[in-house]
């Protein structure tokens, strides 16, 4: 493998890490062979990157976000979906249904070294984009539904920039859904404590209280409903249960938003 440590995005080896030491758990709850493959080829110690809190929160959101985009493509079987941010996100191989057609989008650079690992596949594609403007969407279908994914993104914008960024979604394509991982405004505030984060240079821009205030910020965003990570998280384990019962509000989110012309 062509990937050096150096290379990564320490924001980007921290859901690959957990990914990997999820998968090579016996009873695995999630499995990525891709991450497995990236993060063994890096040599890495995952400790730096895999604290429990954010293993869980990795694994949970991972199960949510399939699952909703598994629904979305049994109901719009030829749907277009758009992963925004990808990193090394490999969710085409554990939802594939043979007929979906798939976008990675990401900055010049995360493309390149996405590259050096994953090969384009029928249907999937890999195209650089910088999500602040409006060009990474050229050539994308727009025909159709499409599903976009914003998974462990949103939170590094700044409110400004997830209005242009949804605003531009609707316009653009019309007709589909946003799945978009939301965090508290606490989170937000509180990034230098985050049992992960912290080890990076990486900090927090963007949090709300509630999914729906989201729709303030695009004319055409329509709020669906919002699943709370900690509903996942609490089927695993007591310190699940507990903290299901004690952090709930401060949790992460799946919010799923609707829009059409």
């Amino acid at each position: 493998m062509e990937l050096k440590l150096g290379d990564v995005q320490e924001t980007a080896l921290i859901p690959l890490a957990i990914k990997a030491d999820e998968s090579k758990r016996s009873d695995h709850r999630i499995y990525d062979a891709k991450a497995v493959e990236i993060i063994d080829g890096l040599g890495i110690d995952t400790k730096k990157y895999d604290k429990y809190m954010s293993h869980e929160g990795v694994v949970a959101r991972t199960i949510l976000f399939d699952n909703e985009v598994k629904k979305l493509l049994e109901k719009y079987p030829d749907a277009v979906c758009v992963n925004i941010g990808c990193g090394f996100d490999d969710r085409f191989s554990r939802v594939d249904n043979g007929r979906v057609r798939w976008y990675n989008i990401d900055l010049p650079d995360s493309i390149e070294l996405r590259k050096k690992v994953f090969s384009e596949r029928e249907r999937e594609f890999m195209k650089a984009g910088d999500l602040t403007g409006t060009e990474w969407t050229e050539g994308i279908p727009n025909e159709g539904v499409t599903i976009i994914i914003a998974e462990g993104l949103l939170m590094y914008f700044s409110e400004e920039q997830v209005s242009s960024l949804f605003e531009h979604i609707c316009s653009y394509f019309g007709n589909g859904y946003i799945l978009a991982e939301i965090m508290h405004p606490f989170a937000v505030k509180n990034s230098s404590h985050h049992d992960t984060v912290k080890n990076t240079k990486a900090s927090f821009g963007w949090g709300i209280e509630s999914g729906r205030e989201a729709e303030s910020l695009c004319s055409g965003l329509s709020f669906v409903k919002e699943i709370n990570f900690f509903e996942e998280i609490k089927k695993y384990s007591l310190i699940g249960k507990i903290g299901s019962k004690l952090f709930n509000k401060v949790m992460d989110r799946l919010a799923v938003y609707r829009f059409e012309r």
